[in-house]
């Protein structure tokens, strides 16, 4: 399966643009539904993030960059890792949270790691690197029934 490589400009649309193409990439390796939208969900919440909190000033290339990849698991099953990064920096919490902060919670809930830094590189921004729980590999038979479907009408999750 090919890797999945966005580059998401700072922009409201862009969560929706990112589950958008997670979706369809992630079914057409017939991933199970379930876990589809867990990944959907905290890939939503990291782009989200991103153009929140990453860009204060416009001094920085404003995009979010979404890398995924599908990798073989032990026992047969596979996983998928993404990485949403941004090239911006660190702001300071607000000091009225205004009963928000649900957002890593959230990821970490859906994928079975979430790891958040700086990026590899070492340059500016922030990388939120999430991996899958494993699942059975594409052509277990007992996959059928869970498979995800894509549709054509449209991302309605945002």
């Amino acid at each position: 399966m090919q890797p999945l490589c966005l580059q998401l400009p700072v922009d409201p649309i862009a969560p929706s643009v990112a589950r958008h193409r997670v979706r369809h990439w992630l079914a057409a390796s017939c991933w199970p539904s379930g876990q589809l939208e867990d990944i959907i969900l905290a890939v939503s919440e990291a782009v989200s993030n991103a153009i929140e909190h990453a860009y204060l000033d416009g001094q920085f290339p404003e995009v979010v960059d979404l890398n995924g990849e599908i990798e073989a698991a032990p026992g047969g099953q596979r996983r998928v890792t993404v990485i949403v990064r941004d090239h911006g920096r660190w702001r300071p919490p607000p000091i009225d949270d205004e009963n928000r902060r649900r957002g890593i919670p959230l990821m970490r809930a859906c994928v079975d790691t979430v790891v958040i830094g700086q990026p590899d590189d070492n340059r500016a921004g922030t990388s939120v690197v999430l991996h899958s729980r494993a699942v059975p590999s594409a052509d277990d038979p007992a996959l059928d029934h869970h498979r995800a479907v894509p549709s054509d009408r449209g991302d309605t999750t945002g």
